[in-house]
């Protein structure tokens, strides 16, 4: 059954879903008509978004899953296409953002940003294909900007989501043919409870404050469920950037400084087409 027909008997399993950007995914889903497996390192907050959703009367399950280690993979899918019959939308969501440069990144800290963010999605695609080719099912990868616009101190991060543009197109390619497609979802700044701690430790308590256009997690879910529709299943092998532009623009217009005269990385432009005397939105 491809993806997109009859959405209320679909299913999808959704990693790191027990909050922020996962949990806004696993949402859209849900509302869309997904049966949805949260899975989480942290089944706790695995357990309590799929109970939030399920006293809405979604179908939801909850359930512990460490994405580096390929038997907790095997287990989930078993879980889920026990329950469900089946498997029609991975998402591969979590990831971590540690900071870092070449020379301070260590041998851990870069083993352990590459097993989550990139061995992770490979394994979880390896277990999930099987069940996806039989249901024409798509891959959807949570990437971020950062995987075509380096900046620094994010070493092993951005490298981490680089490889992970790298494994979206492989897997579109090796797919084709099967019904399956792989793409992969760009955010660029969210605000969420992780990004807040790590502002935090970075000296940015008051985080978000002096950014705008911020891309939401319900703003990710939305395009997840794009690509999971029918609209969607022709677009294959992509990075759909969610970022106000913040790829191709420095920073976009999303970073300033209120103190300063002016934003960061560049001046203010004035629009030559708006009179001085009128107020630019």
């Amino acid at each position: 059954m491809p993806i997109g027909q009859h959405l209320f008997r679909s299913t999808a399993l959704v990693t790191g879903a027990g909050r922020g950007i996962g949990l806004g995914i696993a949402t859209a889903l849900a509302k869309a008509g997904f049966q949805v497996a949260l899975t989480d390192i942290d089944e706790d907050s695995a357990a309590r978004s799929a109970s939030l959703l399920g006293d809405q009367g979604y179908p939801t399950l909850a359930m512990k899953l460490d994405v580096t280690q390929a038997d907790a993979w095997a287990h989930a899918v078993g879980e889920v296409t026990a329950r469900w019959g089946g498997l029609d939308l991975l998402v591969n969501n979590a990831g971590i953002s540690p900071r870092g440069t070449i020379e301070s990144t260590d041998e851990a800290l870069w083993d352990r940003t590459l097993a989550i963010n990139l061995k992770g999605p490979w394994l979880g695609i390896k277990a999930s294909l099987p069940s996806l080719q039989r249901r024409q099912g798509t891959i959807v990868n949570i990437g971020s900007t950062r995987a075509t616009r380096p900046m620094p101190g994010l070493f092993s991060y951005v490298t981490s989501k680089a490889g992970l543009l790298g494994l979206t197109r492989q897997v579109a390619v090796e797919t084709l043919g099967q019904g399956v497609t792989c793409n992969m979802v760009a955010p660029g700044w969210v605000d969420t409870p992780g990004e807040r701690l790590i502002q935090a430790e970075q000296g940015r308590p008051d985080f978000p404050q002096g950014v705008s256009n911020l891309t939401t997690p319900e703003d990710v879910g939305g395009a997840v469920v794009f690509l999971a529709s029918p609209a969607g299943r022709k677009v294959n092998g992509i990075i759909l950037y969610l970022d106000s532009g913040l790829h191709v623009a420095d920073d976009a217009g999303m970073v300033y400084l209120p103190d300063e005269q002016s934003v960061r990385y560049h001046q203010p432009i004035a629009n030559p087409f708006t009179p001085p005397s009128e107020p630019r939105s």
